[in-house]
């Protein structure tokens, strides 16, 4: 795995050699779509940046603990659900 920059957003990511091969590319320049901002740019994937990975950004929804339901709500919970399944 290959940590770039992405020079339009500055955000740091690891790809693998794989996806860098496939892309377009001259030389050791592949021509690769940044996952944080969507842009495409031309980056070096035989050099790797020491920066901390910056994405994914660590979730949030993992931190906080899930709310527990009572037995109520939980059997709402699953006759909704199972209003929309299909047979």
């Amino acid at each position: 795995m290959v940590r770039l920059k992405c020079k339009k957003c500055g955000n740091v990511f690891e790809q693998g050699l794989s996806g860098a091969i496939l892309a377009a590319h001259v030389g050791p320049y592949s021509y690769m779509k940044c996952p944080a901002c969507g842009k495409k740019s031309w980056l070096n994937v035989y050099k790797s940046v020491k920066d901390p990975v910056t994405w994914p950004p660590e979730s949030k929804q993992q931190e906080t603990p899930q709310q527990q339901l009572t037995e109520e709500e939980l059997e709402k919970k699953r006759i909704e659900d199972s209003k929309y399944e299909r047979d």
